[in-house]
């Protein structure tokens, strides 16, 4: 089954942060600054893959990586996480304010 008959979990910006014993956790945030997420009301923990899909732009730190834009977070299956673009658009209250950061 495709992935587009799963509804997202969450928009916003996604942060991923490899944990010691091996696996991902991601977080979803209003924005990011210096590298941290700011205002997390999400996280999946235990990812052991995760799929981001195209036109999704990433920023690599020491920290860990997050999306340069608003994108969509879910887990379609058990361990998998995927982030994607936003299918219809922006949203105009998240890029806001990161703007404003």
């Amino acid at each position: 089954m495709s992935s587009d008959h799963y509804s997202p979990t969450d928009h916003g910006f996604a942060v991923v942060q490899d944990m010691d014993d091996g696996t991902k956790k991601v977080m979803v945030c209003d924005s990011v600054v210096g590298g941290e997420p700011q205002n997390v009301y999400a996280i999946h923990f235990k990812c052991t893959a995760l799929r981001v899909g195209p036109g999704v732009r990433m920023e690599h730190g020491a920290a860990g990586s997050h999306t340069r834009q608003v994108v969509e977070v879910f887990s379609a299956e058990r361990g998998v996480v995927e982030v994607r673009a936003l299918q219809r658009g922006g949203n105009p209250v998240l890029e806001a304010e990161a703007r404003r950061r």
